[in-house]
Formats: C-alpha cells, sequence, structure tokens
C-alpha cells in the first residue's frame, strides 16, 4: 500500500499474487493476473483510440467483470473514470454524463483489445482516481473529484480498523456507480488483498446475495438499511446459513435498530450488522460500529454509526448540528462546481449536510440530511423515527416523512406506499406514531407503490417528495 495510485497497486498485486482470485460474477472469474493483463490490453486500445491521461471517460454500462477490466485500463493509463447508472433514462443519462464532458463514452468492452506498448505505470497521487456521482438527495447529482491519495488513504485506514485476515471473502451487492459498491467492492479487494464475488445490483437478486455468502462463506459484505428490511421478506432463513459474516456494513441512509434487530432474529445471528455512515465527499467512509462492538441506540431511537475511523475527525457545529469531517480522504471539490464546492470546504472541513451528535463517549449518532430535518414545537426531528414508526404497521411497504409551510408552523405529511388490499392505514399509521413519539402527523397519505421518489440506489428523495406534495 505505498504504491502512489491504484493502478500502481494492481501491478504490484499480480506481481505478488497473479493467480490469486480477485473476482467472480456469474460463472466468470479473474485473478489478479488476469486482471492486470486484461486492463493493460484494453488500455492499448484506449490509448489507440486516443485517450491520454488526464482524459474523463463515461462509463454507462451494467455491473459486471467487463466494467471492472475497463475501470482499471483507464486506471493503468492515468485518465479518469465515471461510472453512471445505465438504468436511468436515456435524456437523464446524457444529461449528467455531459456535465463531466467525458472525452470518451463507452458502453460495453466490445471492441478490439490491442497489445500496444503502454506508457509508465501512473504515478501521480494528485491525479484523479475517478468521478463520483453524488446519490441526487438533496437534488440533481454532481461529480465528486477523488484524487489518488484520498483512494489510497482511505483504504490504508480500512485496513488499520476493519483488519482484515487470510480467509476474509467479499460479497457485493450494491452497484458500481454507488461510493459503497465502487470503493469497497471494486477498489477494495485490489488494495485489500481479497477476492471479491459480485452480483448483479437489483432488488430480484437479493437472494442470490445471500446465498453466494452461504457458498462461499463471505465474512464482508454491505448495503443501505432498506436491503436488510427488504431481505427479510425475500429471503428464506432456511435456505441460507449467515454465521460466516463479521461485518457488514448498514450506511448510506439513516439506520434503524428494527432493521437490525428484525433481520438478525430471522437469521439467527449477532453482531454482524454494523452501522456506518459516509458519503461520497469523504472518499466512503467516516465512522462504523467495528465487530465486537455492542449496538448503542438512544432514547429517540437513533442508533450510533460508531467511533470515526483512524485519521477521520468528527466535530458537529453547535449552531445547525451539522457534521463535520476532516480526513486525507476527503475530496478535492466538486467538477467545476466552484460554488458548491466553497460551500462544502471551508477551512479544512467538509461540511457534511448532515445532521447529528456525539456523544460522551466519542460515538456519532447521524439523524439525516439537515435539509430533510422535520420541525415540531420548535425541536428539530429525524424523519426517520416517524417512517420507522408507520414501517411498523402490516400493508406499508415504505413510508417517507417532510414537512411543508404552514402558517406560523410547518405541517408534517408521512407519505406511505400500500400493499395490496391494506385497509385503514391512514389511522393505523397515525397511531403507530402517536405510540412512539407522543403525537400524531398533520397528514398521512396512503399512495400506489412506486411513488415516493428515491435515488436509483433506494434512498428516499426527501426534497423532491416535497415538491411533489406542494
Amino acid at each position: 500500500m505505498d504504491a502512489p495510485t491504484l493502478a500502481a497497486v494492481l501491478q504490484a498485486r499480480a506481481t505478488d499474487t497473479p493467480d490469486a482470485l480477485a473476482f467472480t460474477f456469474g460463472a466468470e472469474s479473474l485473478t489478479f493476473g488476469g486482471l492486470r493483463d486484461d486492463a493493460g490490453a484494453l488500455a492499448g486500445a484506449l490509448l489507440r483510440d486516443g485517450i491520454r491521461a488526464g482524459d474523463r471517460v463515461a462509463l454507462v454500462m451494467p455491473a459486471g467483470l467487463d466494467l471492472i477490466r475497463l475501470f482499471y485500463a483507464i486506471q493503468r493509463i492515468g485518465a479518469t473514470p465515471a461510472i453512471f447508472d445505465p438504468s436511468v433514462p436515456a435524456a437523464t443519462t446524457e444529461r449528467r454524463v455531459a456535465r463531466i464532458r467525458p472525452r470518451l463514452v463507452l458502453t460495453s468492452a466490445a471492441f478490439a483489445k490491442e497489445a500496444a506498448p503502454l506508457p509508465p505505470i501512473p504515478s501521480d497521487a494528485e491525479a484523479l482516481a475517478f468521478l463520483q456521482p453524488t446519490s441526487g438527495t438533496s437534488g440533481e447529482p454532481r461529480a465528486v473529484m477523488i484524487r489518488q491519495r484520498h483512494l489510497l488513504a482511505f483504504q490504508e485506514g480500512t485496513r488499520e480498523w476493519l483488519d482484515p485476515v487470510p480467509g476474509d471473502v467479499l460479497v457485493g451487492w450494491v452497484p458500481p456507480w454507488h461510493d459503497l459498491g465502487l470503493v469497497r467492492f471494486v477498489t477494495g479487494p485490489v488494495c485489500l488483498g481479497l477476492p471479491c464475488h459480485l452480483i448483479a445490483p437489483s432488488v430480484r437478486t437479493i437472494p442470490q446475495w445471500f446465498a453466494t455468502i452461504t457458498e462461499q462463506r463471505g465474512t464482508i459484505t454491505g448495503a443501505p438499511d432498506f436491503a436488510w428490511r427488504l431481505a427479510t421478506r425475500l429471503v428464506d432463513p432456511r435456505a441460507v446459513d449467515l454465521s460466516s459474516l463479521r461485518f457488514a456494513t448498514n450506511g448510506g441512509e439513516p439506520v434503524r435498530a428494527s432493521t437490525i434487530a428484525a433481520f438478525e432474529q430471522r437469521f439467527a445471528i449477532s453482531g454482524a450488522i454494523r452501522p456506518g455512515y459516509g458519503l461520497a465527499e469523504a472518499t466512503l467512509g467516516v465512522s462504523a460500529m467495528l465487530p465486537g462492538q455492542p449496538l448503542r441506540v438512544d432514547a429517540r431511537g437513533n442508533v450510533s454509526c460508531g467511533h470515526p475511523h483512524p485519521g477521520v475527525t468528527v466535530r458537529i457545529d453547535a449552531e445547525t448540528s451539522e457534521i463535520l469531517v476532516s480526513s486525507p480522504s476527503v475530496f478535492a471539490g466538486y467538477f467545476e462546481a466552484e460554488e458548491a464546492t466553497a460551500r462544502t470546504l471551508r477551512d479544512g472541513w467538509l461540511y457534511t449536510g448532515d445532521t447529528g451528535y456525539l456523544d460522551e463517549d466519542g460515538y456519532l449518532y447521524v439523524l439525516g440530511r439537515e435539509r430533510a430535518m422535520l420541525k415540531r414545537g420548535g425541536a428539530a426531528l429525524a424523519p426517520r423515527e416517524l417512517e420507522e414508526a408507520a414501517q411498523s404497521v402490516d400493508g406499508v411497504r415504505i413510508a417517507a416523512a417532510v414537512s411543508l409551510p404552514a402558517a406560523f408552523t410547518e405541517e408534517i405529511v408521512v407519505v406511505i406506499e400500500a400493499e395490496p388490499g391494506a385497509q385503514d392505514l391512514e389511522s393505523l399509521v397515525a397511531a403507530a406514531i402517536e405510540r412512539a413519539l407522543g403525537f400524531v402527523p398533520d397528514r398521512v397519505l396512503v399512495q400506489e407503490p412506486r411513488t415516493i421518489p428515491r435515488t436509483s440506489n433506494g434512498k428516499i428523495q426527501h426534497a423532491a417528495l416535497r415538491s411533489l406534495l406542494l
């Protein structure tokens, strides 16, 4: 890990353990040596087509080993990849891709490889490792600039706190256009020297994800909270054995204690689901509960996301309760968005836009996006508190809580998507929230499935929902 770039790390890994398994996807597999060779051949083709160090290349293609080969081919010539979700409508994709002004857009690896002479392995730690589109929970996605040194600093920190051991096995279900999918399950296997079994990201493949953990004795995985909730409905516990798991990240959206309790009870495991907090602007993770640490849940039901990682400093803005982060893995800014960068990076601190607090022992609690917080009686309320209570009602698929302007105050509205045939959900949800929080929301609206706006990664877009209601 003293290599200055990801391309140099792959070269070292392929030299030391060329035949060790790096990735599988379906029936196909890649060793570290095979990945280096395939990436080199594709790099030759990219050079033939005029791509050079510093150029930006957009990858708009499905998850799989071809995407990984191209990602590392772009690394090999010192260019900058950006991965986009291929399932997004074409017009949206074109708009998002255009923002990074790529030299080339690739939708597959189906072009002639070339055994051309390659330049020296890139060694500039200040060069961009990739552009990461943000999730868009607060608006239109931007492109986060992650330098090589940011990525490798994060991976070195991961090595320290996760303490990977021989026999660890990664199983990745999160899509590679998500920061967790890219950093943990595309760059992580090369940096940590661990095999990774990749699953096509989709709700319908959640059973396959857990079957793969069972078959491969997976030890490390991860997903947002909603995926763990869905797994309790979609996976038969009699068909899987998850006892090998030692670190399963739950992050990317507010973590619910009820999700962890339900999952661990259904699958008869304990201590494996680890709440964590991170964001693309910090390369990935900021904090996490570590293996062996007991969960911490405060009186309001907020789950702690653990201590900050080694080398990461967290403080809370005294006036706004915004979470501020400083670390070697904090990003270089948003691509060609100086005003947004200036608002987010100030005096050496990353202003995350999330609210939270640190308890007396230094454990971080994340309440949610600052713009999504609700106000009642002058006090701030996390949407998660209402959403979790609403989803405890049978027949509620998903719930989202937002506030709307009203005379002298704010109106709290809970929108729920109903299961077919569910009855009386307005009153049942209102009663569940009153039992949990001591008050009834101003309105409960029952909607059809797929009404609540969500990102491609499944996160609720509270700002978009508020706009629809207005």
